[in-house]
């Protein structure tokens, strides 16, 4: 069976951290292009409108927090 990559990504907020799929792909290589570019390049990345950013009403740092981003092998 082959193998399969998530590509991950998400925010940190002052209640915790989210994830989001970004897609996913079979090649590791691409994965790796993926996450190399957004990891290098600023991320035009938006939070869905779920996202705890979007209705937080603390005055926090984390409300210009970058995304984070990963990938994951699934299987």
């Amino acid at each position: 069976m082959p193998k399969r990559y998530e590509l991950l990504y998400g925010f940190v907020h002052c209640r915790g951290k989210t994830v989001y799929s970004a897609g996913s792909t079979e090649s590791r290589a691409e994965a790796q292009d993926w996450l190399e570019k957004h990891r290098e390049v600023p991320s035009k990345m938006k939070a869905p409108p779920e996202d705890p950013i979007r209705h937080c009403k603390a005055i926090c740092p984390f409300k210009r927090q970058e995304p984070w981003f990963d990938i994951m092998e699934i299987s």
